[in-house]
């Protein structure tokens, strides 16, 4: 998952970054001043953590009539509601959602994942491709050549952590950090059991598990073709 981050105060919003990293979200600051109109950013959300002043959003304007209309808009605040009773800004106000001005943090990139699984970009069958395996984030559906399963939401997170960490080892404790939120308690089994609810699903050859333990490390997705 990648997010635009866009606003006036670089600096401070390299705390949101940071966050949205330790949930493997991808993100890019940007200045509303920076964006130029006929640039198509490769990202699946914008997201606008500060209110932005009527010049601001005159300088962003043209660039967001070049971006997919399907592509949400995420407003830290609902004060930043009020502005979309006018124009020009009103004609976007259905890519728009407004998250709660007590959002912590550490809360904002678990709410962005749950909105970007029911975007429409990603119910079009935006998928995460590794040779004949796919992960459907739209649908939650893991496939392989004729075979197709799906996923309950944990499940679904776990598998596309695995996916965007391939070739490396994913730790139990970043598994805890993209999956579950910091409410939660975890117990030490807990990972162990999606882990094999997973490979169940997808199990591509009865001899070769795709998803294989590293001891004292952690998990590890080995593609199809290598595992044989």
């Amino acid at each position: 998952m990648h997010v635009l981050i866009i606003t006036p105060h670089l600096l401070q919003n390299t705390l949101l970054q940071n966050a949205l990293k330790r949930h493997n979200i991808k993100s890019l600051l940007c200045m509303p001043s920076s964006l130029i109109g006929d640039w198509q950013p490769q990202t699946d959300a914008l997201v606008f953590p500060d209110l932005l002043n009527r010049e601001q959003w005159k300088s962003l304007f043209p660039f967001l009539l070049n971006v997919s209309p399907k592509l949400p808009l995420i407003f830290k605040g609902k004060t930043a509601q009020s502005q979309f009773s006018e124009q020009p800004l009103k004609s976007f106000l259905k890519q728009a959602v407004f998250l709660d001005d007590m959002l912590s943090v550490d809360d904002i990139p678990i709410l962005i994942k749950d909105l970007l699984l029911k975007s429409p970009l990603l119910e079009q069958g935006k998928c995460l491709q590794v040779g004949d395996f796919s992960l459907d984030r739209g649908q939650r559906l893991a496939r392989y050549k004729e075979q197709e399963s799906f996923l309950t939401k944990k499940e679904f997170f776990l598998l596309e952590l695995l996916l965007q960490n391939m070739g490396r080892v994913t730790s139990r404790e970043s598994i805890v950090d993209y999956v579950w939120d910091k409410s939660s308690y975890v117990c030490a089994n807990t990972i162990d059991v999606y882990i094999s609810r997973l490979r169940k699903k997808i199990k591509a050859d009865p001899k070769k598990l795709l998803i294989q333990t590293v001891p004292c490390l952690g998990y590890q997705f080995v593609p199809p073709e290598a595992s044989r």
